[in-house]
């Protein structure tokens, strides 16, 4: 891919940044669609969403690639993420998709380790990322996902072949599984994310209590 030689600098408009800051922008647009009854803005907020993850991995790719690293960029990058995702687990949580407390708890977990991490960073500590951290967010990833194609297959069928229930009634037995995972799968798919949120959240504290034992 060539790419203009001012998205390659470590300036704060390079394009890792760029990407990171796209996913801030597309959050209010996703907010708009999602509450939107036509069929076209909840695909349009399911594409908006899959860039946002899409540009998540292209802003670390860039930034590998190319040795783009500002400050600007280790701010916003993580901040970027916490916008987009909070963002959607709201409006779930207003969609009555998800239990609030599932998202409180997500929310309490990443306020303590955003805290934490602020306190890290004035001592000069990097902390890298772990595992459980990382698996984390791609359960959160996975179950946004499908809550958000669940939407966007609800309402085509809707729009095209009328009445949800109606349509699956005819199914017979594949319907009822296909009714079940419609109805079942996102809170289960939360409960997920919500528990990797907590051992993670444990495992974070665990590998790092030394630290946390030297804050006053």
């Amino acid at each position: 891919m060539i790419l203009p030689k001012f998205l390659l600098t470590n300036s704060r408009w390079n394009i890792a940044n760029l990407c990171t800051f796209s996913r801030i922008l597309v959050t209010p647009i996703f907010l708009v669609l999602i509450f939107r009854p036509e069929l076209w803005a909840k695909w349009t907020a399911g594409i908006l969403f899959a860039w946002g993850g899409l540009s998540d991995y292209f802003d670390g790719y860039f930034a590998r690639k190319y040795n783009l690293r500002t400050d600007f960029g280790t701010l916003m990058d993580p901040l970027a993420d916490k916008v987009l995702f909070v963002s959607v687990f709201l409006a779930f949580v207003q969609l009555q998709l998800v239990p609030a407390w599932m998202v409180v708890v997500i929310l309490a977990r990443e306020s303590l380790i955003t805290w934490f991490r602020q306190v890290a960073q004035n001592r000069n500590v990097v902390i890298a990322a772990s595992r459980a951290g990382k698996h984390k967010t791609v359960s959160q990833i996975v179950a946004i996902s499908v809550i958000l194609a669940i939407l966007c297959v609800r309402a085509t069928v809707e729009q095209y072949q009328g009445n949800w229930d109606l349509v699956i009634a005819k199914l017979g037995t594949t319907g009822d599984w296909i009714n079940y995972f419609v109805w079942y799968g996102p809170y289960w798919l939360m409960f997920y994310a919500t528990a990797m949120s907590i051992l993670s959240g444990l495992d974070f504290f665990f590998r790092n209590r030394k630290i946390l034992m030297g804050i006053k």
